[in-house]
Formats: structure tokens, sequence, C-alpha cells
């Protein structure tokens, strides 16, 4: 994780932040790039105005991100742009669910695939660069799991750590038995009549 990383993992943080307000970047990486000079230390003493517009926050945080990775400002980024812009992000997601990159790509994707993949999503017209209109609309309408579902190319369900012994399933069947040997039965279930059929 180089210094310039530091600051493009910065940028993921902007556009989608944490929830708990708090950094997933080590401590000491952040210190150590804000005394070179590459990001800004955060005022402890800035009180977040509540009055503030929050979509003119979001539009200036992409279009710094924008300009972090268009950095000659050419109006798009290329490939290789994209693909750190999306590799920065794939790290934070990373480091938010304390798991390596690999961990959060499916079975038999690696980590070059998935960003090729993501890159050819919102290249939608084949040209080889993604236009900053795209680029604003991605940041704009995908929530953070949407985004990473993009990079991932993860859509599907996704597997939840299940213990067995921590666990007991039920057959329905051993309710009523459950019902008539240890707990009371209900009163008798009413429905409510709604007058739906009346026209």
């Amino acid at each position: 994780m180089g210094a310039n990383n530091i600051k493009g993992l910065q940028l993921m943080e902007a556009i989608y932040p944490p929830e708990d307000g708090k950094s997933v970047i080590p401590q000491e990486k952040l210190e150590k790039a804000i005394k070179k000079g590459i990001i800004q230390a955060k005022d402890d003493d800035d009180v977040e105005d509540l009055d503030d517009d929050l979509d003119s926050k979001i539009d200036e945080s992409i279009k710094e991100v924008w300009g972090y990775y268009d950095d000659k400002k050419l109006g798009y980024l290329d490939k290789k742009k994209a693909t750190q812009f999306f590799n920065d992000a794939l790290e934070v997601f990373a480091l938010r669910k304390g798991k390596k990159v690999k961990e959060l790509l499916p079975p038999g994707k690696n980590q070059k695939k998935a960003l090729e993949d993501a890159f050819k999503a919102l290249d939608k017209k084949g040209t080889g660069r993604i236009e900053f209109d795209t680029f604003e609309e991605f940041i704009n309408e995908s929530d953070l799991d949407e985004a990473l579902a993009l990079i991932t190319g993860s859509t599907g369900p996704h597997e939840v750590d299940v213990k067995l012994d921590q666990s007991k399933f039920v057959d329905p069947s051993e309710i009523a038995q459950m019902n008539a040997q240890h707990l009371p039965v209900a009163g008798e279930i009413k429905f409510r009549d709604y007058n739906q059929d009346v026209e």
C-alpha cells in the first residue's frame, strides 16, 4: 500500500463513506501520507454542518476523485486509470470486511479479470475509455454493494457462514406437538374484512 494508493483509498472513502465514520485505512499509513503532504489531515475541530447540501458535497467528492485518476486532464479514464480506480475501491471494500481482496471475488475469478470486467461494464461504447458522465452516473446511482457487485461480478446470492452446531432446525410437523405439550394455544385467528370485493 504505497502513499499514492493511500490517496486513492482516502478518495474511495470520500465517495463511499464508512457507516461508523472511521477510516479503515491503517492509522500509521495515514499519518505517513499526511507527513509527506500527499493527503490533508482531518481537522477534529471541524463540525459537520447539518445544513450543508449533501448533493453538492457528493458532487465535489466525485470531481475530486475524477481529478485524481484523470491526472492528465484528458476528460476520460483510460483502461489503466479506470482499473486503478476499481482496484482502490476493491481494496477499501476488502479492508472494511476484514478480508483480502481475493476473498471478495467469486470462485474461479481472479482480480485482473474482475477489474477488466468492471471496466468493460462502464465502457459501454467500447471506446477503451470511461467518460466523466458515465463515471458520475455510476457513483451517483450505485451504493456500496452495487459498486462491489460490479467490480467483483458477484451479483447473485452471497454465501452465509453458518455454524450448524449453533443453529437448530425445526421440523414443522413438531410445532403442533410442541404447542400441545409446552405452550398454550392462542385463541382463534380472525381475519379483517377490508371490503376489497366492493366496487
